[in-house]
């Protein structure tokens, strides 16, 4: 193979992996709202627990 065509093809391949990094880079950020989502989620399911547990009678011991 001659050094233009390794090099052209080289030159491909890193075109190539500058796309997938681009993507991978996207699909990362949309992860990480998706996790920051869920986050939120989660710690307004455990306050409404807390709460509800706080205003709940308190319950004597059964003898």
């Amino acid at each position: 193979m001659s050094v233009w065509a390794e090099l052209k093809s080289n030159l491909r391949k890193i075109i190539l992996m500058e796309d997938r990094i681009a993507r991978l880079s996207d699909a990362l950020d949309s992860l990480t709202d998706q996790a920051l989502d869920h986050e939120k989620r989660l710690i307004r399911i455990e306050t409404m627990i807390e709460m509800a547990q706080q205003n709940m009678p308190a319950r004597g011991k059964l003898e």
